[in-house]
């Protein structure tokens, strides 16, 4: 029987391979991944002691109670170096908050280190079971506010360690690349180890002028970061003259129902990309987007908080952040034309009907 042309030619196409640039960026990698936990780590630099309500308090210059830095180690089980990406979570949250993205980063040639920030995690939200008092607590207290990007850079000093002298992760590291990604407070984590600096009118207890800008807390070793629900201007944490000190290439990724702290709104955090200086920095604005759904703890055993529509916002952010640091620290420019409204459109998923890509 003589075979139609037609559709011998259809019937290719159909069945032909994706190109690399065309591959569904959201699903796993073709690397298998490993898991090595640090979770004893202490920063002798910095300790904390017990202070009135609960609060965590970091001091300088003692050798008690040491600021302890856990760090989950997700890497690709083959030979490196690979660039590096840096994790921070968000207030209430633990090292596997962010467990299936970090293994989706892993699985595409990154070693991950998911940070666990001690005085901003998931115990501390919990005590004395006041999740809204003990939110509001952490995210004023100065000491948590100005020792999470120090928790950064600690992270840092240990993958140099590591790569020189650990017996499974010598050599795995390539720390001339170096990224930083984190959602809501670990957003703003993020957003200050790039440059922005954090107000300080509204921390407790008074830091030194009490008024105005913070102290710079940029991580000259950090290239870009991906930013998950990045804060705008108001309390607790920025100032709109807080933006303009941004050193690194930064994606930040919201959405319409996205809304901050303290009553302010989603479109808070859209309007405040005005803000940022000129750059390669991008921000991508997802329709119907949840706060929570820029998470996901799958496939750990401490799962985060549901949220109904996480599994539609989910494929587009875990495309656009491999895409933004593909671009940024394995300098691939094919990355840059996808992050693209009509590119990202393909990974619209439920709920999520629409994409926005705003660039400066």
């Amino acid at each position: 029987m003589p075979i139609n042309p037609t559709l011998a030619l259809l019937t290719a196409l159909l069945l032909a391979p994706l190109s690399l640039h065309a591959a569904d960026l959201s699903k796993r990698g073709p690397l298998q991944v490993e898991i090595v936990e640090f979770g004893d780590l202490t920063d002798a630099s910095r300790i904390r002691a017990a202070q009135p309500r609960g609060a965590l308090r970091i001091r300088q210059g003692s050798s008690a109670n040491v600021r302890k830095v856990p760090i989950k180690v997700h890497l690709p089980k083959t030979d490196g170096p690979f660039p590096v990406v840096i994790v921070s979570h968000g207030a209430g949250g633990d090292w596997d908050t962010h467990f299936a993205q970090a293994q989706h980063l892993a699985s595409h040639g990154y070693v991950v280190l998911c940070l666990e920030h001690v005085g901003s995690n998931r115990e501390r939200m919990t005590q004395g079971f006041r999740l809204m008092k003990n939110l509001e607590a952490m995210i004023h207290d100065a000491d948590e506010v100005l020792a999470r990007p120090k928790d950064v850079s600690f992270a840092i000093d240990r993958a140099e360690e590591w790569n020189r002298t650990h017996e499974r992760l010598r050599g795995k590291f390539d720390l001339q690349r170096v990224g930083v990604m984190g959602h809501s407070f670990g957003a703003f984590t993020t957003m200050v180890v790039c440059g922005m600096k954090p107000a300080l009118d509204w921390l407790t207890p008074r830091v030194e002028p009490g008024k105005g800008l913070g102290p710079d807390l940029r991580e000259p070793r950090v290239k870009c970061g991906v930013s998950l629900s990045p804060q705008g201007v108001g309390e607790p944490f920025f100032f709109r003259e807080s933006f303009g000190s941004l050193k690194q290439p930064l994606l930040g990724i919201s959405g319409t129902e996205d809304r901050q702290q303290n009553g302010l709104t989603a479109e808070n955090r859209r309007e405040a990309f005005s803000l940022w200086p000129q750059g390669p920095h991008q921000f991508i604005w997802l329709e119907n987007a949840k706060h929570l759904d820029f998470t996901d703890s799958t496939g750990a055993d401490r799962r985060a908080t549901p949220s109904p529509t996480r599994e539609d916002v989910q494929p587009l952010v875990r495309a656009a952040t491999l895409l933004f640091f593909n671009l940024h620290l394995k300098a691939d420019t094919e990355a840059a034309k996808q992050l693209s409204v009509d590119a990202l459109k393909a990974y619209l998923r439920g709920a999520v009907t629409k994409v926005e890509v705003l660039s400066k």
